[in-house]
């Protein structure tokens, strides 16, 4: 996958995707994969922003139930069986855990009756033949037996819990960039650091973007017939010039903050637990509640969410605050009281927007918008050539893009073939059953690479794997280890740099590998990570110490 700007300023294209988080990588594979000339761009790294904040949880809809909403369960259950299928290596069965009481809706007959239910509706979520995929029914269990799986948990009318599984992507981030290696294999071109900085206009349409090269600063256009606005956040912002009017808000912000703790608390298990919330309205009155806060085992660690708050400011500069980050662990800890988290135990935050539909008016809670959107501009600005998406969820964004392409379809008047993103597997997805091809690499690893290392690459890069091993023929070197880590090796860094279009050292610490997705993997990682990209990429010594200090500068909050 390389950087050519050139073609991107010389070809004419049928689509042209602006946004690189996940929504915008699935329309751009699903669009290269149904024959259209696609190129896609984004202002900083795929899936650098807003995707970049997440649980890593796969989810089957469970949660829909309390608005009997259950086409959008079925959608959910499907989705999270469709991305097993697609990308086996990254995506596998999670059990999650939630204690029951001894009232109304949080009984336990009463999470049984939602389990029996969910189940029903996800009748076919084991149709995948690998044995390793399989979503068991829900249960529910005793209180003796919840207390045993949630060391030192405890509450008040306690009466057991309830047990069901979904799914967790163990790297959210190699997933969005299957989806563009993926769309790049299928003939689309990418480009990452470059910022669409207008709309092209032709009469009453858009013939596509004016950019800006952000490496080099050089300036050029890209033309095409259709142009998705996929920005998430800064949707609204591309918006800004296409009828000379301030645009209506379609992206009303809200943050989303999640922590992640630097040691397990249940695992295997996620875990769902009731904690205190309160608002304080602005004329000094308060609401205290309680709502749902979710434990993901990850890594050896534990990812912590999700605290939703409103947001105003820039959106360009957002970043948790310390202030942020202590109430939020206030919380966790009121909510789990045995599992006494201390700040330094914090290794990483993550912050990130998602659309509100506005506060409760009682509760002061934010009322996340539910439904993804479509947006098309010639019905609504009367300007043709421009649509618009705002999703909601990871785990959809794969039929949202699907929608969203055949909804294209139809506004042009193209016959596209039938999506097939559904059963065409990702880059690194081509295996049928993910444990054997886990005891074939670590029976004959390469020669270096011990048991753990190996199953580190094999669910990272999956069936591609041997693009990353193949460096140890090279050099030796290659396959060892970088300074504290454990897993990830020299070879992963190069690969980064010629096959996945890394640019900058937080392209590879946060999301070509996992050297520092769960905290800081200390100086002497980065600096032998940094020393390798600037070989690759002839940056000046200036160059390296600059880049330790950018990603430093990421585990420090506001």
């Amino acid at each position: 996958m390389k950087r050519d700007l050139k073609k991107l300023s010389s070809e004419r294209y049928d689509v042209i995707v602006v946004g690189a988080g996940i929504y915008g990588a699935a329309v751009a594979w699903d669009a290269a994969l149904r024959g259209l000339k696609t190129a896609v761009i984004d202002r900083g790294d795929f899936g650098g922003a807003t995707s970049a904040n997440s649980l890593k949880t796969i989810h089957g809809g469970l949660r829909y139930l309390q608005q009997l909403d259950f086409a959008r369960m079925r959608e959910s259950i499907r989705e999270r069986m469709i991305l097993m299928h697609i990308a086996p290596h990254l995506v596998h069965p999670l059990p999650v855990l939630m204690p029951t009481y001894s009232y109304k809706l949080k009984s336990r007959p009463a999470l049984f009756a939602a389990m029996l239910v969910n189940d029903i509706i996800g009748f076919d979520r084991n149709r995948l033949p690998d044995p390793q995929k399989r979503i068991p029914a829900g249960r529910t269990v005793s209180a003796r037996k919840l207390r045993e799986m949630i060391p030192g948990y405890d509450k008040y009318n306690l009466n057991g819990g309830a047990l069901w599984f979904d799914c967790q992507c163990t790297n959210t981030e190699r997933l969005l960039l299957a989806y563009i290696i993926s769309a790049v294999e299928r003939g689309a071109d990418a480009a990452n650091y470059v910022e669409a900085t207008g709309l092209i206009r032709e009469g009453g349409r858009v013939d596509g973007v004016q950019v800006r090269d952000l490496r080099s600063g050089e300036r050029f256009a890209i033309r095409g017939q259709l142009v998705f606005n996929e920005c998430g956040p800064w949707v609204d912002r591309i918006l800004a010039d296409i009828t000379g009017a301030a645009p209506k808000q379609r992206f009303l912000h809200s943050t989303a903050l999640n922590l992640v703790i630097n040691r397990p608390l249940a695992a295997p298990y996620a875990l769902g637990l009731s904690g205190p919330f309160r608002h304080r309205f602005a004329d000094g009155s308060t609401h205290e509640g309680f709502r749902i806060l979710f434990f993901s085992p990850w890594r050896g660690r534990t990812i912590i969410g999700t605290d939703h708050r409103p947001y105003q400011g820039d959106t360009d500069w957002f970043k948790p605050s310390e202030a942020a980050i202590g109430g939020f662990l206030a919380d966790i800890n009121r909510a789990y009281p045995a599992a006494a988290i201390r700040r330094e135990e914090v290794s990483f935050f993550n912050g990130g927007f998602l659309p509100m539909t506005g506060l409760h008016p009682r509760t002061g809670e934010v009322q996340l918008l539910r439904h993804y959107r479509i947006h098309d501009h010639a019905a609504e600005d009367g300007v043709d050539g421009l649509i618009s998406v705002i999703g909601v969820k990871y785990t959809t964004a794969r039929d949202v893009a699907a929608r969203t392409l055949d909804f294209a379809g139809k506004k042009t008047g193209k016959t596209l073939p039938a999506s097939k993103t559904d059963t065409e597997r990702l880059c690194g997805g081509d295996i049928d059953r993910f444990e054997d091809f886990i005891d074939r690499w670590s029976k004959e690893p390469p020669a270096g690479l011990n048991a753990r290392v190996m199953r580190h690459l094999a669910v990272q890069y999956g069936s591609a794997l041997p693009a990353v091993t193949r460096y140890g023929e090279t050099g030796r070197e290659w396959l060892e280890v970088l300074p504290g880590s454990d897993e990830v090796i020299r070879a992963q860094v190069l690969h980064a740099v010629r096959e996945e279009m890394a640019q900058t050292l937080a392209d590879v610490v946060l999301r070509r590998t996992d050297l520092g997705s769960a905290g800081d993997p200390g100086d002497p990682a980065l600096r032998e990570t940094a020393a390798i990209m600037a070989r690759e990429l002839q940056w000046p010594e200036s160059r390296i110490g600059e880049e330790i200090d950018l990603v430093r500068v990421l585990y420090e909050p506001a």
